[in-house]
């Protein structure tokens, strides 16, 4: 008998807890006052403003590139539909690494005669 009763208060309090999840987020949270900034001056294509958010949150421009979403897209792919070309420019060499660019060179000397 106690055995169920327990059961049910858990169960009941539990189904009080749960609900929690999508309802409670925060417009004015940290991290979405980042995303907004981030994202907002990359569509204003402003170079200077997004490397001072970007320290300022402190988020790398590696860790932008990779993980940051604006629209439902990638940041590049954000920063390049709104034609932020200095941005763009400015997160290049951050996009090539995570596409693992390759070069090949040759360092083998000449044979010797």
């Amino acid at each position: 008998m106690k055995t169920a009763i327990f059961f049910a208060v858990s169960l009941a309090s539990a189904s009080v807890a749960v609900p929690a999840a999508a309802d409670d987020y925060y417009a004015d949270s940290y991290l979405h006052n980042a995303l907004v900034q981030v994202c907002s001056e990359t569509a204003d294509d402003d170079r200077i403003g997004l490397t001072k958010t970007l320290q300022e949150y402190r988020i790398s421009k590696q860790n932008a590139v990779e993980k940051i979403v604006c629209n439902n897209k990638k940041l590049m792919d954000f920063a390049r539909a709104n034609q932020a070309f200095r941005v763009t420019s400015m997160l290049q060499p951050y996009e090539d690494r995570i596409k693992g660019r390759v070069t090949i060179q040759d360092v083998a000397g000449p044979a010797a005669n």
